[in-house]
Formats: structure tokens, C-alpha cells, sequence
């Protein structure tokens, strides 16, 4: 029969299996470990006899098999009755189940209370699926994240930002004041302006290191590559500009080392292809070597050379132009980089320095030496230094006191009627001759007077010869370029002149390649040129040559640059100094870059190797004004 127990720790009430019985085993409810009482005497002796184990052994078994049984569910036992005190009385009252959660009289003092639920009592023990809460009473609980766009039991109205995102209310903003909209307008700006900023120095700097690179590769060529057995005149223009470029802030090359590069420059001279590509190569080289005179800083820094020893390199090519009206040209643009770099004195220097010797005159009928030394003395007196302008009208004076027999000087008629009015010119002229010397400097003092349209206009003047009328209008169209004048009736007579085209000889070949030079300054017209260019004579020795000077001429005249005037520039001479400036002028627009990039890939040497030298040249000369 099963054997009655209680535990001593939870109190409650068990049967087990008589065999159980004197073991020990778990309570089922505590699991607080107890003695099964041992049958009694009677039974006992009633059961057969059977071999009994030991105490130990009997233990062992019994907690095996608990381990290995599993737990039966257990019913909830319910208390029959609902037990607590009355809130009034403090008397303990019992009601029945039914009357749970309800609400009843107090049998002692009749007052309504509000009867508690029946507990509940698991005979199992604790539910391990609901863990104890252990936190405050008033923490805050984790509850399960509700889903998006879902509206429960607690929502009264639709959210604002699901109405927003269905459109059917309108966000106001509320309008910025003024103070703010200044703000934003300042930060943009300044957005704006250090973003173009940064994008300038960029680009500028990428754009630096491809012009490097071109001119480093420029030099080899002229060295060892395609351009190794080009004309002198073209290595040598080629150098001019590759020097210009070096002679910039931001270039790591020595004034030594860029005097080196003209030295080579200079003497690439010596195999030039003609006397007239020659001078005009020249003329670019001593522009080239005034650049490297500078200040004592720039010496002290190597950027720079001495005025000294640029003014003795300057000599040099001086001594080699074959044509007298390119070296006139040369010492005015020297006497003027000699202004503008406050070296005045050594202007008048440099002229005496270049003029001593022999004669430089071809024409027995002028002085030539006066008129260079007049050229230097009205670059002078535009400039305004009037002490070195003095200077030169005695220079000039006493060279007529000396000797008597020096001819007369056009340029020096002009200076003096310019500079020194109130005093009689330092020789005579007959106004009323028709003899060329004369009537020069005729033409010289009234381009001064501006009574020019007098003898210009007249029918002796145009009834001359055409050769007669070249070499006057010559002379004269070159000082009107010093001085700045625009006379439309030497314009006009000029037109007329270059549109006839009148070479018979050597001498006004020269006239007319001089003028195509000063022509920029004096707006002859591009049509004139072209007429100009058709009519050189064949016979001529450079006739091609020549007749690229005046396309050259036709070239520079017109302001619009574009594509299309790239076949301008074709129309001329292969591998002639002209078309390979041509191509360095259109470089220097830095509106062409675009598209002028684009055609160099195309084109050959050395006009590729002109356009890069002087697309590096304009970049050079934007970023430093920048």
C-alpha cells in the first residue's frame, strides 16, 4: 500500500509506492531532499523473503529513477474558499470561488467589500517560462516595436508625417529674415569664389606641367631630333622663345644658363637660309636678350643678368643685320626696354656705343648716323626724360658744328622741330627741291606741323615716281609709328603704295619688307598685302621668301582670329620663319587654346613646335598679370 508522508520544508502532503519506502528521495514540490517513512512491522513481515540491499544502494536506485521518470504535470489545487480581512472590522471572512472579483457584505459589519481572485497555486513549483521581474515598480519596461504604418488601440488621429507624405497638408516654413539670407549669400559666394580659386591654381599648375614638358622637348628636338636640320633662322627664333619662357618667375633655370641658349641662338644664325629671314630672326633675338636684364635682386637670385653684360651681348647681334632700316627698328625697341626698365642713361649709351665706327649710311644724300641717334632721342623725349633728350641735341648739334659736309638728316629735322623749336635746325634743307633729301625732311617737319596733307595731297607728290614715293612714305610712315600718329591720308597714300606693288629693284624690296614689319602700328590694310604678296618678282633669289613676309603682313593685320585663318597661315612658305610665327601668334591668343591645341596635333615641323612655344608663352604671361 503507498506510504503517507508530508515535507518538512514546504509541508505538503505525499503518497509514494511502498517501495520507496525508508529511501530518500526529492520532495516533487521543493525538491528539498527527504526520508520516505518505512512500512510497518506487519507488513513487513507478510512480504516474502527476498534478498534486501543496503541503505546506500537503495538510495542510489530510488534517485535514478526519479531522474530517469519524468515529472506528471500537476493539477492546480484551488482553495474551496477566498480568505482575507475586512479593510473595516480587521475579521477574517471566507467566501466562496464564485463570488471572486465581485463585491459582498461583511458578515460582521455589514459593510461592501471588494473580494480578491482566488489564488492560484502551481503544485510544480515556479514557471520557468515567466522569469521574476526583479527591477523597480517605476522602471521603464522594453516594449515590442510596434510596425511601420500601423495604427492601434492608443491612436486617436492619422500622424502629421504620414498626412505630409499623402500630400494632403502643405509644410509651411517660416521665412528667413534678412540677417540670414545675408549669411547664406556670403557663405555661397565665398564657396564659390575659393572654388574657382582652387580650381585656377590647379588647372594653372597642370597646364605649367605640360609646358614644360613641351619645351624641354622642343630643345631636344633642336638638339638631336626633327628640328635638328631646320633653317638657322628657325632654331634660332625657336631659342628666343624658349629662352623668354625659362627667363619666368616660376622656371628653374639661371640667367647663365638662359644667356647660354641665346649664345646658341645667335650662332644657329650662321647657316640661315637668306639675309631677309636673317634680320627678321634678329630682330626677335634682341628682344629676347634685353629680357634677361634686371634689378639687383633678381642678379643676386641668378633670374637675372647685369645690365652691363646684357648691354655688351646686345652689341652682338647688332653688328650682323644686313639691312639698316631693321637696325634703325632694333635700337628704337632697345632705347624703349631701356626706358622701361629705368636704365635711361643707358639708352643714349648704347646708341653711341652701336653708331661708333664707320658710316652707316648707304646714301650719301642723308646722314644716317643723325637719324639714329634722332630715333633714340624721341623715344626719349616720349617718355618724357627731357635731361637725355638734351643730351642728344647737343650730340647731334655738334657733329653738324664739326664738319660741314655732313648731308642732311630727316629724322633729325623732326626731332628738332619737336624738341627744340625755339632754336634753327643744326643744318639747311631746301623747301622748294625736289632733290629726295630735301623733300624728306620736308615731309618729316610737316608730319610734325600736321601740315602733312598739303604735300601728300598734291598732285606733284602724286604724280611721282612710284619708287620715289616708297622710299619717302617709308621713312615717314616709321616715325609716325614712333610718335603714335594716325593720319589718314598717309594711310591712304600707304594703301595705294603697297597696293602697287612697284619692286624694280633690291633696295625697295627692303622698303616694303620694312614696312610690313611697322605695319601693325600704321593699320595698312590685309587686302593690300595680298596684292602686295602676287606681285613679287620671281626673279628674285627668295622670292618665296618674300612673298611670305607680305602673307605674314596680311596675316597680323586682321583683328579676328579663328579657325579659318589657320589656311591664312598655310598659304604661306613651308618651314619659313613667317609661317612658323604665324603659328607662335596664334598660340599667344589664349582664346585659341581649345581648338588651336587640337589642330597642332596635326600639323608639322617646326610650325607645332612655334604654336606650343607660344600657347607656353601666353600662359606664362596670363598667370603672372593673374
Amino acid at each position: 500500500m503507498p506510504v503517507q508522508f508530508s515535507c518538512n520544508a514546504c509541508k505538503k502532503k505525499f503518497k509514494a509506492a511502498d517501495k520507496f519506502a525508508g529511501k530518500t528521495i526529492p520532495c516533487p514540490s521543493c525538491k528539498f531532499p527527504l526520508i520516505v517513512p518505512a512500512l510497518p512491522v506487519e507488513v513487513s513481515l507478510i512480504q516474502p523473503s527476498v534478498k534486501t540491499k543496503s541503505q546506500a544502494e537503495q538510495d542510489i536506485e530510488a534517485m535514478a529513477a526519479l531522474a530517469l521518470e519524468e515529472p506528471k504535470q500537476q493539477e492546480t489545487e484551488v482553495s474551496q474558499l477566498i480568505q482575507f480581512e475586512c479593510t473595516f472590522c480587521d475579521e477574517k471572512v471566507s467566501f466562496t470561488l464564485d463570488l471572486g472579483g465581485k463585491q459582498a457584505p461583511c458578515p460582521s459589519c455589514r459593510r461592501i467589500l471588494k473580494i480578491p481572485l482566488p489564488a492560484v497555486v502551481n503544485k510544480n513549483g515556479p514557471d520557468w517560462k515567466k522569469q521574476p521581474d526583479k527591477r523597480p515598480s517605476g522602471a521603464l519596461r522594453k516594449e515590442e516595436p510596434e510596425l511601420e504604418g500601423t495604427w492601434n488601440s492608443t491612436m486617436d488621429t492619422v500622424s502629421r508625417d504620414a498626412l505630409l507624405e499623402a500630400g494632403a497638408i502643405v509644410e509651411e516654413f517660416e521665412p528667413l529674415t534678412r540677417a540670414e539670407k545675408i549669411k547664406r549669400l556670403v557663405l555661397v559666394m565665398a564657396l564659390l569664389v575659393f572654388g574657382s580659386l582652387g580650381f585656377f591654381y590647379w588647372s594653372s599648375y597642370r597646364g605649367k606641367v605640360n609646358e614644360d614638358a613641351q619645351i624641354a622637348k622642343i630643345e631636344l628636338n633642336i638638339k638631336s631630333g626633327e628640328l635638328v636640320n631646320s633653317p638657322g633662322e628657325i632654331k634660332a627664333v625657336l631659342l628666343a622663345g624658349v629662352a623668354s619662357y625659362r627667363l619666368s618667375d616660376s622656371a628653374d633655370v639661371s640667367a647663365p644658363k638662359i644667356k647660354k641658349i641665346l649664345q646658341s641662338a645667335l650662332a644657329s644664325l650662321d647657316k640661315a637660309s637668306s639675309f631677309v629671314e636673317k634680320d627678321f630672326a634678329l630682330l626677335e633675338l634682341c628682344k629676347s636678350i634685353i629680357e634677361l636684364g634686371g634689378g639687383k635682386d633678381d642678379v643676386r637670385d641668378n633670374k637675372k643678368l647685369k645690365w652691363d653684360e646684357v648691354q655688351k651681348f646686345l652689341k652682338t647681334p647688332f653688328e650682323s643685320f644686313t639691312i639698316p632700316e631693321f637696325k634703325l627698328l632694333a635700337l628704337k625697341d632697345a632705347t624703349s626696354s631701356f626706358v622701361a626698365a629705368g636704365e635711361v642713361d643707358r639708352a643714349v649709351a648704347f646708341a653711341s656705343q652701336v653708331l661708333s665706327g664707320a658710316s652707316l649710311a648707304k646714301d650719301k644724300k642723308i646722314d644716317e648716323q643723325s637719324d639714329f641717334f634722332a630715333v633714340v632721342g624721341l623715344e626719349l623725349f616720349k617718355a618724357q626724360k627731357l635731361d637725355s633728350v638734351k643730351q642728344i641735341l647737343e650730340t647731334i648739334r655738334n657733329r653738324y658744328t664739326s664738319s660741314t659736309s655732313i648731308p642732311v638728316s630727316p629724322f633729325a629735322a623732326a626731332f628738332f622741330t619737336l624738341a627744340d623749336k625755339d632754336k634753327p635746325l643744326p643744318f639747311a634743307y631746301a623747301k622748294d627741291s625736289n632733290n629726295d633729301a630735301d623733300l624728306l625732311c620736308l615731309l618729316c617737319v610737316y608730319l610734325i606741323e600736321d601740315k602733312l596733307d598739303s604735300l601728300l595731297g598734291s598732285a606733284n607728290f602724286k604724280n611721282a615716281d612710284a619708287v620715289f614715293r616708297l622710299n619717302l612714305l617709308t621713312k615717314v610712315a616709321f616715325l609716325a609709328s614712333i610718335l603714335g600718329k594716325d593720319i589718314p591720308i598717309l594711310k591712304e597714300e600707304l594703301n595705294s603704295i603697297i597696293n602697287e606693288g612697284v619692286m624694280p629693284n633690291l633696295d625697295s624690296v627692303q622698303s616694303y619688307l620694312f614696312l610690313s614689319v611697322i605695319s601693325p602700328s600704321l593699320k595698312v590694310s590685309s587686302d593690300s598685302w595680298i596684292k602686295t604678296a602676287d606681285k613679287v618678282p620671281q626673279a628674285l633669289k627668295d622670292f618665296k621668301l618674300i612673298k611670305s613676309r607680305f602673307l605674314m603682313a596680311s596675316f597680323l593685320a586682321k583683328e579676328d582670329i579663328s579657325p579659318a585663318i589657320l589656311d591664312d597661315a598655310n598659304k604661306m612658305e613651308p618651314v619659313s620663319l613667317s609661317k612658323s610665327l604665324a603659328y607662335r601668334h596664334i598660340g599667344m591668343n589664349p582664346k585659341n587654346f581649345t581648338w588651336f591645341k587640337a589642330s597642332l596635333d596635326k600639323a608639322s615641323e617646326p610650325e607645332k613646335s612655334f604654336g606650343y612655344v607660344g600657347i607656353a608663352l601666353s600662359a606664362d604671361r596670363n598667370l603672372k598679370k593673374k
